[in-house]
């Protein structure tokens, strides 16, 4: 309309009165003419006044013609101005390096609104080519858009859904979204009670998963998943872990030793991404609790204790639902999720062929002591790239073989953690050959315990997944041991049994003799064909060091016929097992004690983990001072137990086990509970911080 009224105001009248007239019209067209004009209608002297003369008319045709012509290019100008002007604008506002010298942010959040370069962004999915040979190769990032929208979890994953779907499975939860100078406290979860709490709580999921029915609902993209690319070599070549939150976290600035496929499924997340040769700016040298991770504090820093940082070249990307932002290995980064439910799913991998050139340029693993040069050497080869296997040469990886590589430990991992407690322990034996046991036990020296109890608990035991199982011939119970031992559907070589003999003289002129048979009584007694781990329990009751020498012998012969597979002391102190370590011919293996928080033989506990003796560990939860007839137990009753099993929304024996484990203990736990039996398993469920950890260290009383 705006067009036709523009070129009707160069017309006459008489040429208006030519175009067609709807006579029903309200002939607004010809007031608003009339108007412009400074007519009237109807007005035979103004008409007559208006008519125009040849020259007038001439003048009409020109007038029209410079609108015509000119206005496109005069429209042209305008909209050059304005984009300028608003170019000028953004000019104006400081770039990154101003804003960070002058001071101008003090967190990484607030970093993120001064980076300018965008990561190269595609829609959809790349093809294999140009993932491997434009981004994966050369270490480049790149987000696609969209890529996921097709995944059955970007469609199904409400809070409803994993609620009923995924009900009882368990992750890793952090108990704060912010990471500043320490790390947050973690602890494992149900998914439902995370579910339930979770937007009114300071709450990060943040944990790997192995679940069949979580990978199902993911779909692996082409280029990585059937072009026959991936050689794994073993298990610890792909992950994938999941995140959900209720948005507004903060990661720590960090990086990762592998690549990463980041998608999310719901709200929003802000990446920012360096390259790694700007680890020594950011101060990655000066780590503290992982290499990976960057001492700053990513939400109150001073740029006068990290001027580095402005020295800094980042990209930026806004990861929105559907999009997947491929992030190369050993990028530094940070990740901001504004406030709003947040969900995205992680896929960790790397290619073997890829670190093959890795390792031909000089680059093996991250030096601890040198992190900005172990980067360095990775940034100066990354430009080249191995040649691709050809597809005829290699196996596709199916999508139903992908959870034949995803790491069954993968629960046990943390990349925001110090490395977790180890589940099993390397024992040594007589024979050279390297042996595991599991890092708990189920101990079966319960007082008033029936016979029939005790082979009915430790069958439950077994069958529930304990494979360490601790007696002695003082509980009169290893026939029952012996025989749960046997009906259980572990094959033997599985199962780990210790069994302790104490020093009684019957009168016998040969004490070696006397030891003898009453290490063969519990072979009898027990009817396992071996005894693997044999302990000689009380050494305090031996009344010299010469006797000590022929009990040892005694042992060492059973390790020398195959009967016993390692032996140890129990109960014992710094002194005796210095004199069997100086005549000993087969080495102590395991040293059995108690071992609290208000108590145990330091001198003991360092002897061992110097000289790489097992420390296996009973009394951790206090137990012990009931059974010496205690009114109560002071460890269960301890404040600090009761403050931490609240804190990480886990019992006070669990809080105990993990506190035990990350000393390198083995634990002997004791219940005639299946439900605690249960619980006591999930021992490295949780993963108490060095703070809390020093905490417990410092309730222990001076000898």
């Amino acid at each position: 309309q705006h067009y036709y009224i523009t070129n009707n105001l160069s017309m006459t009248k008489d040429e208006l009165n030519d175009q067609p007239h709807n006579e029903n019209s309200d002939n607004s067209e010809d007031k608003l003419i009339n108007e412009v004009n400074g007519t009237q209608k109807n007005d035979p002297q103004a008409e007559a006044k208006d008519t125009p003369s040849p020259k007038d008319k001439s003048q009409s045709y020109f007038s029209w013609y410079l609108l015509t012509a000119i206005a496109p290019s005069l429209l042209a100008f305008i909209i050059l101005h304005l984009l300028y002007a608003n170019q000028n604008v953004q000019h104006n506002f400081p770039s990154y390096r101003e804003a960070c010298m002058s001071g101008q942010f003090s967190s990484l959040k607030e970093l993120h609104q001064f980076v300018r370069e965008d990561i190269t962004t595609v829609d959809g999915e790349l093809a294999r080519d140009d993932f491997l040979n434009t981004y994966y190769w050369k270490a480049k990032p790149v987000l696609m858009k969209g890529a996921a929208k097709h995944w059955p979890a970007y469609t199904h994953w409400t809070d409803e859904y994993l609620l009923s779907n995924l009900f009882d499975l368990s992750f890793y939860v952090d108990l704060r979204k912010h990471h500043s100078t320490s790390k947050p406290v973690r602890t494992k979860m149900n998914i439902g009670k995370f579910l339930r709490n979770y937007r009114d709580n300071d709450w990060y999921l943040d944990s790997m998963t192995s679940d069949d029915r979580f990978l199902d609902e993911l779909i692996v993209p082409s280029y990585l998943n059937l072009t026959g690319l991936f050689e794994f070599t073993d298990e610890n070549d792909f992950y994938q872990n999941f995140y959900l939150s209720s948005g507004n976290t903060n990661s720590p600035l960090h990086f990762d030793g592998f690549a990463n496929l980041l998608t999310v499924l719901d709200g929003t997340k802000e990446w920012i991404i360096a390259e790694p040769d700007a680890s020594l700016q950011l101060q990655m040298d000066q780590w503290v609790d992982f290499p990976n991770l960057s001492p700053l504090n990513v939400t109150n820093f001073s740029i006068a204790d990290h001027p580095g940082l402005c020295n800094v070249t980042w990209k930026r990307a806004i990861v929105e639902p559907g999009d997947t932002l491929f992030v190369p290995l050993l990028h530094p980064h940070h990740v901001y999720s504004p406030p709003g439910r947040n969900m995205a799913v992680g896929m960790w991998f790397y290619l073997d062929s890829y670190n093959m050139l890795l390792e031909q340029a000089g680059f093996f693993e991250i030096d601890r002591r040198n992190i900005s040069g172990s980067l360095a050497v990775y940034q100066q080869h990354v430009g080249s790239r191995p040649k691709p296997c050809d597809i005829t040469e290699c196996s596709p990886l199916g999508a139903g073989s992908l959870r034949a590589h995803v790491s069954e430990q993968s629960e046990q991992y943390s990349r925001d953690s110090d490395v977790p407690p180890p589940a099993k322990f390397p024992i040594k034996q007589y024979n050279s050959e390297t042996a595991y046991i599991p890092g708990i036990a189920f101990g079966t020296g319960l007082p008033g315990g029936s016979i029939d109890n005790v082979y009915l608990n430790t069958r439950a035991a077994l069958d529930m997944g304990y494979k360490l199982i601790d007696t002695a011939v003082m509980y009169g119970n290893e026939e029952e041991i012996g025989r749960a031992v046997r009906d259980c559907k572990w094959m033997r070589s599985s199962v780990k049994v210790v069994t302790k003999i104490m020093w009684r003289r019957k009168g016998e002129a040969d004490l070696h003799k006397e030891m003898v048979a009453l290490i063969e009584g519990s072979l009898q007694r027990l009817d396992l064909e071996y005894i693997d781990i044999l302990l000689l329990h009380n050494t305090d009751h031996i009344p010299n060091f010469e006797q000590l020498t022929v009990v040892w012998k005694a042992m060492e012969s059973f390790v020398l016929s195959g009967k016993v597979l390692a032996i140890g002391l129990s109960n014992t102190e710094i002194t005796y097992i210095m004199h069997v370590q100086s005549v000993a011919s087969v080495p102590i293996s395991i040293v059995q004690n108690i071992f609290t928080p208000f108590e145990h033989d330091r001198d003991v506990y360092n002897f061992c983990l110097e000289h790489e003796i097992l420390f296996m560990a009973y009394g951790v939860s206090g137990d012990y001072y009931i059974k010496e007839g205690a009114a109560i137990n002071p460890v269960l009753e301890e404040p600090l137990i009761t403050d931490l099993s609240e804190l990480y929304h886990t019992s006070k024996h669990a809080i105990l086990y993990n506190w035990a484990a990350q000393r390198e203990v083995i634990l002997i736990t004791r219940t005639t509970k299946l439900s605690h039996m249960k619980e006591n398993l999930g021992y490295l469920d949780v993963f108490l911080n060095s703070d809390h950890m020093q905490d417990i260290n410092d309730l222990h009383e001076e000898d």
